[in-house]
């Protein structure tokens, strides 16, 4: 098979070496590639924290729906009925007011506890219906937005809000929350309880416990200001190594293998958090919610890798069909002899001739404004990754058919800048 007749579209031009030696341009590249691989990671994950616990919207759009899961419901209905019970002490209060309408009665201590255990559980009712209803619903969403701004105070160095970090725990404070509900009880005819102060120990809820909580803080006065931007940057340094690469289509083979190892990473990571965190609450009222938590916060990151890692497995496709290997040679050369005979069938030699003549920066602006998409669609998760590769390749396939209908001259013996066919060269050479 000749060089001019194996020519594609799928990944940006690759030079051909000119030799073993090492330039300035391949030491450039070879640079950036390993600057942007180290941050592509912690982009990621630093990218979702912005979005998820910064971005107020986000987060309330986040942790709001998790109200209306059940488990989240049970464990914090319990959690509030086990603070104010203990407190009301109702056993002893109904034995008391029993005395002392019946002094020197024995039955009094016996009657006691069934009316107390009675009382408890009305309360416990109450607290329950009060949680699943839309009205307690907004005091959530009161909780979770002072909550919010009291996190991002913690992480800027504060130690007052809702939200703190006291040594190695965040801790939430659920004041709110239980105002509403003593408000709630008193309503219902339990006067009692609002005479109830709980205890600061019952108030609080520790969320999470690591030593690493100061290094957080300061990573967080560190990259605050660049979080929201870093995805880009590490988008943009990989796209120039690929544009400095001699061998583009191994650098994009790279890109897409970084992406996938930082995919297997972070995913695996999750898991060991996830396992973390169900510890930390394991034995309190809210281990039952512990996973709905979890799986809530960690939403988006979770659609995040799972898109980055597809992303990843794209480019280690696309680049190995652009590359100099005797299957994609042959590959290549299938489809593109194929896209230039239908292209010739079409009729549309006009266009044609202006396609051939500008396809390298024409299939430019299509991976650009691939990564646009990618980049400012919100979630990058799979299915975003899936529809806009699918895109890109179907403008790139589009663009090599009308190129063939320049001629069978401009479709099969022109050069498309994909891959000259030469004997392949080490990744190190790129």
């Amino acid at each position: 098979m000749s060089d001019d007749s194996t020519t594609t579209a799928v990944v940006p031009a690759e030079t051909p070496a000119k030799g073993k030696t090492w330039g300035a341009r391949s030491i450039v590249a070879l640079i950036l590639f390993i600057i942007a691989s180290l941050l592509a990671g912690i982009a990621m994950v630093g990218h979702w924290g912005h979005r998820t616990v910064i971005d107020s919207e986000r987060y309330i759009a986040t942790v709001g729906p998790l109200i209306e899961q059940p488990e989240v419901q049970q464990a914090l209905g319990e959690s509030v009925t086990n603070a104010v019970v203990a407190k009301l002490d109702t056993q002893n209060q109904i034995s008391g007011l029993l005395t002392n309408l019946f002094p020197n009665t024995p039955i009094t201590g016996a009657i006691a506890a069934p009316i107390a255990s009675g009382i408890n559980g009305l309360i416990g009712d109450l607290v329950t219906k009060f949680i699943a209803s839309d009205q307690f619903a907004t005091v959530w969403i009161q909780l979770n937005t002072v909550a919010q701004k009291g996190l991002v105070a913690a992480l800027e160095g504060g130690d007052s809000g809702p939200v703190q970090i006291q040594g190695d725990n965040i801790v939430l404070d659920t004041s709110i929350a239980l105002t509403a509900i003593q408000q709630k009880l008193v309503d219902s005819g339990i006067t009692v309880a609002g005479n109830i102060t709980i205890p600061e120990s019952d108030r609080q809820v520790v969320l999470f416990n690591s030593p690493a909580l100061g290094q957080v803080r300061f990573i967080y006065s560190l990259t605050a200001p660049i979080l929201q931007w870093l995805p880009l940057l590490v988008a943009v340094l990989f796209v120039l190594s690929i544009g400095l690469a001699r061998r583009r289509a191994r650098m994009v083979v790279a890109t897409g293998i970084v992406l996938v190892v930082w995919g297997v990473i972070l995913w695996i990571a999750t898991g060991i958090g996830q396992a973390a965190f169900t510890n930390q609450l394991a034995g309190t009222p809210w281990a039952i919610a512990s996973n709905a938590f979890w799986d809530t916060l960690l939403q988006y990151l979770i659609e995040g890798i799972q898109g980055i890692t597809l992303l990843g497995i794209v480019l280690i496709v696309a680049g190995w069909f652009g590359g100099r290997t005797e299957l994609a040679v042959k590959a290549r050369g299938h489809v593109v002899n194929g896209l230039t005979e239908v292209g010739q069938r079409t009729g549309l030699s006009g266009v044609g001739e202006w396609v051939h003549g500008n396809q390298v920066w024409l299939r430019w602006v299509v991976y650009g404004l691939a990564l646009i998409a990618l980049l400012f669609s919100g979630v990058m998760s799979m299915s975003t990754v899936f529809w806009v590769s699918a895109l890109a390749a179907g403008l790139v396939t589009v663009i090599q058919l009308l190129a063939g209908a320049a001629g069978s001259g401009a479709g099969s013996g022109a050069e498309t800048g994909i891959s000259s066919i030469a004997p392949s060269e080490p990744l190190a050479n790129a």
